[in-house]
């Protein structure tokens, strides 16, 4: 039998994910019933769509073999670039700030793009990094520091 590979991984994924953080949450948090809702209805919810999409690409990838192609070559760089980012904001957004943190992590995420230019990088990084500090710290008060602990703190 014959099987589009692009399909059957992007479904794996998909099933992964979700069987990963829907367990998390079915195990850590209280569900609740439908019309009084606990801390982890929710993600189960958006985690089963996200079982119940990976299992509908998966399906196509056996059905639909005529734009059969070859896996490809994979993206390494994007992919270590965008998981360093998040990895990096998540762990220094609060030593850091909110202002330098976004920064930090639009620059590495523009990283991934081969192609990206250093000064338009910066540019847009910054950009970001200024709307964001408006829109979280400024306009919704994210109980984040504009500037964190290790850059003096505001």
């Amino acid at each position: 039998m014959q099987a589009n590979l692009k399909d059957l991984g992007a479904g794996a994924i998909f099933i992964l994910a979700g069987s990963v953080y829907g367990s998390m949450a079915w195990f850590g948090l209280p569900i609740g019933q439908a019309l009084n809702m606990g801390p982890g209805y929710f993600p189960i919810v958006l985690s089963a769509m996200l079982i119940i999409l990976g299992l509908a690409i998966a399906g196509r990838g056996f059905i639909d073999i005529s734009g059969r192609e070859p896996f490809g070559v994979v993206p390494w760089r994007g992919v270590v670039m965008l998981s360093l980012a998040t990895v990096v904001f998540a762990a220094l957004i609060e030593k850091l700030g909110m202002l330098p943190g976004v920064f930090l992590t639009c620059f590495l995420a523009s990283l991934a793009n081969p192609k990206a230019k250093l000064r338009n990088s910066l540019v847009s990084s910054l950009s970001i990094a200024i709307f964001c500090t408006a829109v979280f710290a400024y306009g919704i008060r994210l109980p984040i520091p504009v500037v964190g602990k290790w850059l003096g703190g505001w």
